[in-house]
């Protein structure tokens, strides 16, 4: 008898030895909380790593000025990935609230890439926080890096009349809704009307606004927007070319890539001028 009620442990432990077999995938690690996120310098490396369907959490500061930055992920491995598309999500907020009214812009990669989170320019000296997910078991090296465009809409350059912006770049893409924008206000000394004026190899486009949003063109579409090209140049005159534009007035000037290559344009000489 003891000899079968032996047997019958040794069935019952087999079997379950069996059925709870080890899990052996490799979940990851996450880093940073959303409540105290892991902060990234802009033009620095840091190594860092994302668990399987989990979240790490960054932040960073806009100290190289307003203006479009970018994120390079490379060194990108990924272990027991469960999705063939992609390796890890990237979300850019505004605030640590990881809010949807405080996101900026969603972004993909499946291995190295630059991530330029939709062309939306930043503020100057302010806080932007990463929230990245892994599709497996992800380790990366993240450098967060200003992009080529300046300025944003609510930090636009300030432009000196008949003064020459000497250079700056632009980030030149065509992409809808945004375009590697740069931002740029001026106010005008007189009622008159006022050329915008540089030299561009690559073809650029711009609008002028009559509020600091970049939302109302000045008096219409016609009147207050470029014609792409090279060495760009417009004339700015209001609503005909006898009334030109108001006296002691802040104006604001967006200029933006037209090719439909990614590339970032060289400038010099931008410069706004009145005819008087």
């Amino acid at each position: 008898m003891k000899k079968l009620f032996y047997f019958i442990i040794i069935l019952i432990f087999g079997a379950c030895s069996i059925t709870s077999e080890e899990d052996k995938t490799n979940y990851g690690t996450n880093e940073g909380t959303a409540s105290s996120p892991v902060e990234l310098t802009v033009g620095t490396a840091k190594n860092g790593t994302v668990s399987r369907s989990g979240y790490s959490y960054y932040k960073f500061t806009t100290s190289s000025g307003a203006g479009n930055y970018k994120l390079n992920i490379a060194s990108l491995d990924i272990a027991d990935s469960y999705y063939s598309s992609y390796a890890v999500r990237t979300q850019l907020y505004s605030n640590s609230g990881y809010t949807s009214s405080s996101w900026i812009d969603s972004e993909y990669c499946l291995s190295d890439c630059i991530l330029y989170f939709d062309y939306v320019n930043l503020d100057n000296s302010t806080y932007y926080y990463l929230q990245i997910s892994g599709y497996g078991a992800v380790s990366y090296s993240l450098t967060v890096s200003k992009g080529g465009s300046e300025g944003s809409r609510n930090n636009p350059v300030e432009l000196k009349l008949s003064t020459a912006h000497a250079s700056g770049t632009i980030d030149n893409i065509w992409s809808y809704p945004n375009y590697g924008s740069s931002y740029y206000k001026f106010k005008t000394s007189s009622a008159d009307n006022y050329t915008l004026s540089m030299n561009n190899s690559d073809s650029l486009d711009c609008s002028l606004y009559s509020d600091s949003a970049f939302s109302t063109y000045v008096t219409s579409y016609s009147y207050g927007h470029c014609t792409a090209s090279e060495n760009l140049s417009k004339t700015f005159t209001g609503t005909t070319s006898s009334v030109g534009l108001l006296a002691d007035t802040e104006y604001y000037l967006k200029i933006w890539g037209s090719e439909t290559t990614a590339k970032t344009t060289t400038y010099d000489n931008m410069t706004v001028a009145p005819e008087g």
